[in-house]
């Protein structure tokens, strides 16, 4: 079929317009009752089409559920909104925790550390014994209260002397200073 036909429109229809009636009609679809997934696989099919040639994007790869499989295949091509326009078409009561974790990544890569915390943290509330939903929630949290910074002081905190590239900085700062001092 016509991947013009599929989304509405008419032959030679900009990029914007491809994206603005793909994200239409997933929306409509995701959110119906009913099942849809044969028209959703014709949207994905002529989006990518249209914008990538017809090299598909979306096919699920081993290891990934069915059910989400379309929406990590998204997010690895960097196509946030659409893996988010999909996400938020699955009702609230339908939400699991991969749904939350997926919806983590996102935040996450907007930089919206709270918000991808809290997606995390419910990922891992929901399948506990998960580890890469762990991993993720562990490394957000770890950079929201800031733990990153501190990796310096933990390699040299046995105090057998100062190599860090910080105190290498400190040390040229206080030369610095010495030799402007000396000069004046």
């Amino acid at each position: 079929m016509n991947p013009y036909e599929v989304l509405g429109l008419a032959q030679g229809a900009s990029p914007e317009e491809v994206t603005r009636a793909y994200k239409e009609k997933m929306a409509y679809y995701t959110q119906a009752d009913g099942d849809f997934t044969a028209q959703i696989d014709a949207l994905n099919a002529a989006y990518d089409a249209l914008m990538y040639n017809g090299q598909s994007t979306y096919s699920d790869t081993a290891g990934e559920s069915n059910r989400y499989g379309d929406v990590r295949a998204k997010i690895r091509e960097n196509r946030m909104e659409d893996a988010e326009t999909i996400l938020d078409g699955v009702p609230i009561a339908s939400r699991d925790a991969e749904w939350y974790f997926l919806k983590g990544k996102i935040l996450h890569a907007r930089g919206w550390l709270e918000e991808a915390a809290d997606c995390y943290g419910k990922a891992v509330y929901y399948e506990p014994n998960n580890s890469e939903y762990a991993e993720a929630y562990n490394s957000v949290k770890a950079k929201r209260e800031g733990e990153f910074r501190n990796d310096w002081r933990q390699s040299n905190s046995n105090n057998e002397g100062c190599t860090g590239s910080v105190c290498k900085i400190c040390t040229a700062l206080a030369c610095c200073d010495c030799l402007c001092s000396f000069f004046r």
